[in-house]
């Protein structure tokens, strides 16, 4: 489903208070890859634990010894802690009152404690999460005095605040409150945060602070349910693998999204013919070390732009790295289990006029290093016109198990699975109809 039922969240939610080791997490995924994540959660986690399944989002109870395999995910991008979830009656005009109801909510019923301690021990945060008035004061009078140059300084380049774990014994919490907001109200995103912060502020005695914070609260108001995020991860999860960057690097979550539609098996040769900076080959040596990895591409930078990122990343790893054209590709007929690749979009890389000859002369060269019956590719890109039209030439060289809308920085992508068939690549003969085989995964 694209959005999610209210009733399921606060099901899910009423379940984690009634159990002290058991915490509500969200994990924020690239939207279209949400079934890779929940399945990526049942392996790690327990095949049998309730998943709610969000746009961008999947939601999920642990218990406290399951955080590690949550923070090892690979599929996600960002950890929360759900720190509450719960419904309003909104007068939709009278702005103040509507307000006041999260004043209240915030000073007499939302029970943030047992979710400040889970925080604290995940993030490792060693600073004072409940100071005393006369700390706050002291706190605040010190950071009054404090040159704004300097802290501009420190806190430049940062997008979310301070590492938590980087603070200091005797530092108080500084903290953000943010809101999203989607539906009909009389008020706006920044009321709710201040009015939702001031609060906070008052009961905790933390320090407002929206540049060098160490805790991130993010408020979901959809319509008349609010839900309150703490947010654990401090960088981004597919910031991860690439050290020096091309112009179109692929993030690695979606890189690992990929492989897993793939679903390699013990053994498999995987090839990524344009790997670019190498995020492919490079997540997937890292998750299947017992496959074969080779990565190749035509631009001679970006070959030496993957070596750079492969010797800082994944020194370790077996990957072969090779500089060859994709319509020409050194390898055997019938040879490749796996192919994983990140087309040339036409908008960032490559121009969409040019994919019309490049993809064809792609998939056939797929169709001729592919195993036949088993051999299958996982292909990424925004161009689904050429995609389209270059597997109508590839006739009957491939199945489509599966295809995929996928948003990717902000543009609307496809990923297609394609399976390899029975066809022998002699005896393939490229067709001009308007037909494309499909066929259940």
């Amino acid at each position: 489903m694209d959005t999610v039922n209210e009733s399921d969240l606060q099901m899910l939610f009423a379940e984690s208070l009634a159990n002290d080791n058991v915490f509500m997490v969200a994990t924020t995924v690239d939207t279209g890859f949400e079934w890779q994540a929940v399945d990526e959660c049942k392996k790690k986690l327990d095949k049998n634990v309730m998943i709610v399944k969000g746009r961008g989002k999947i939601f999920l109870n642990a218990n406290w010894n399951q955080f590690k395999q949550v923070q090892e995910m690979r599929s996600i991008d960002n950890i929360f802690i759900v720190a509450d979830v719960r419904k309003f009656k909104f007068s939709e005009s009278d702005k103040e009152a509507d307000l006041q109801l999260f004043k209240d909510s915030v000073l007499s019923s939302m029970k943030l404690e047992k979710t400040l301690n889970a925080w604290k021990r995940v993030t490792d945060f060693q600073g004072k999460v409940y100071p005393t008035i006369a700390e706050y004061s002291v706190a605040e009078k010190d950071r009054k005095l404090t040159n704004t140059n300097t802290t501009i300084a420190t806190c430049r380049g940062r997008k979310r605040g301070q590492d938590p774990a980087e603070a200091k014994e005797n530092e108080i919490l500084r903290y953000r409150v943010t809101c999203e907001r989607s539906g009909k109200h009389s008020f706006e995103s920044a009321d709710v945060a201040r009015a939702i912060g001031g609060e906070l502020q008052d009961k905790y005695c933390w320090l407002v602070d929206l540049s060098s914070y160490h805790l991130e609260i993010l408020c979901k108001l959809t319509n008349e349910e609010l839900v309150t995020y703490f947010r654990v991860t401090h960088v981004s999860k597919h910031r991860r693998n690439i050290t020096f960057f091309g112009p179109t690097t692929l993030r690695a979550t979606i890189c690992y999204n990929l492989l897993q539609l793939a679903n390699p098996n013990l053994g498999d040769i995987i090839i990524d013919p344009m790997c670019g900076g190498g995020s492919i080959p490079i997540e997937a040596a890292l998750v299947y070390s017992q496959s074969y990895i080779i990565g190749g591409d035509n631009h001679p930078k970006a070959v030496d732009r993957t070596k750079s990122n492969i010797d800082a990343s994944a020194s370790n790893c077996k990957i072969d790295l090779v500089h060859w054209s994709v319509s020409q590709l050194p390898l055997k007929n019938s040879y490749i289990d796996i192919v994983v690749s990140d087309l040339p979009f036409g908008r960032r890389s490559g121009r969409m006029i040019d994919n019309r000859i490049l993809y064809k002369q792609f998939l056939i060269e797929l169709g001729r290093i592919l195993k036949i019956s088993t051999g299958r590719a996982v292909l990424l890109t925004y161009d689904k016109r050429s995609f389209n039209m270059a597997l109508q030439t590839a006739g009957d060289l491939f199945w489509v198990t599966k295809m995929l809308g996928v948003n990717i920085g902000g543009l609307q992508a496809a990923v297609y699975v394609l399976k390899r068939t029975e066809v022998l690549y002699e005896q393939y003969k490229p067709k001009a109809g308007k037909h494309r085989k499909f066929k259940n995964s």
